[in-house]
């Protein structure tokens, strides 16, 4: 499942699990607010951030509850 969050925009990621947005500001991303939310995906934004994407993918798994995309 991380596999799919990676590739997930975050916009839309942010929008369908609001629990996700704890995580991002965890690590002091911009994600919440950002202009480029509805454009990136978590992979992306992970590699912007000098973040692993699987790691931080598995982070916000665990805060969404690990639904059924």
């Amino acid at each position: 499942m991380t596999d799919r969050i990676e590739h997930m925009v975050v916009g839309e990621l942010m929008t369908r699990w609001p629990d996700a947005v704890p995580v991002f500001i965890r690590h002091r991303m911009a994600c919440p607010g950002c202009v480029m939310a509805p454009f990136i995906t978590v992979r992306e934004a992970a590699h912007e951030y000098g973040l692993d994407p699987e790691g931080l993918a598995g982070e916000l798994a665990q805060a969404i509850g690990q639904v059924d995309l």
